[in-house]
């Protein structure tokens, strides 16, 4: 009902379900193949043949941002999935063991959040090279310190409660605590960091991709297809236009959505 109640929230739940719909049909959203090439097109401005134009090599670029949304969105959900398990799971038993183990581990995510992200994302795809599946584990692993100190101070929270000890004196082993009592009890902030951590992805990934260490042309990826019409800015600007107000409207939307998953679910905000 919190949710319902917030209107930016529903904007923002809005965008991110026409994209995902856009995602889903794009062969039958998109009018043309987002690789075909008409070289007697090239860098057509916005017409009714061309909905947002077409680029230097006389692709639609309409249909490139419509495919394009299928490769942005699948990014930033996997990344955000692998920062979401890798720094859930190490925040779990940080928090929960504490002691040596805690001062381990979070020394050590100390250590990789004394790296900027980007600048450790770009570093990771530099070693492992471009590429789709090299961009999401690049920025996955760039994320787990966000998401390990969360999950530590949430567990720090919950694995002092009576419930918790109830299930220890009934024989629980550890395993089955942090799974089935701690974990689910901290639902709540892990889903708001991983909404808002989906469109810091998208926005790491399309800044590597612009920089040439992403993914890599013909795939309509946002952030190449900037890199790509940059150099064609000044006499046909729309080839950079689109694409850019694709991921500005796709980081508006989750965000707003993120903002509004945050004020639904904190209980400290709960009025």
């Amino acid at each position: 009902m919190r949710f319902k109640k917030n209107r930016l929230a529903l904007v923002g739940m809005f965008i991110v379900g026409l994209l995902l719909l856009m995602a889903v049909l794009a062969p039958v959203v998109a009018p043309y193949k987002f690789d075909l090439q008409d070289l007697l097109s090239t860098s057509q401005k916005p017409s009714l043949k061309h909905l947002f134009g077409t680029d230097n090599l006389g692709r639609d670029i309409f249909s490139r941002i419509v495919y394009g949304s299928r490769i942005s969105l699948f990014v930033g959900f996997v990344a955000a999935a692998i920062g979401t398990l890798v720094g859930g799971a190490l925040g779990s038993i940080a928090g929960y063991y504490g002691d040596k183990i805690d001062t381990i581990i979070m020394r050590a995510i100390d250590i990789m959040m004394a790296i900027p992200a980007m600048v450790l994302a770009i570093a990771i795809c530099a070693a492992l090279g471009p590429g789709l599946l090299n961009t999401m584990i690049a920025v996955g692993i760039s994320t787990v310190p966000r998401y390990a100190r969360v999950v530590r101070g949430a567990v720090l929270t919950v694995k002092e409660q009576e419930f918790i000890e109830a299930s220890r004196a009934c024989g629980g082993n550890d395993f089955h605590i942090i799974l089935k009592h701690i974990t689910p009890n901290c639902l709540a902030p892990i889903i708001v960091q991983a909404s808002l951590g989906v469109a810091d992805a998208i926005l790491a990934a399309a800044s590597m991709s612009f920089i040439g260490l992403g993914i890599q042309p013909p795939v309509p990826e946002w952030g190449a297809m900037l890199s790509a019409g940059r150099g064609y800015i000044r006499d046909n600007p729309h080839m950079v236009l689109f694409p850019g107000l694709a991921i500005m409207m796709t980081i508006y939307g989750l965000n707003l959505l993120g903002d509004g998953l945050r004020d639904a679910l904190d209980p400290k905000l709960k009025r």
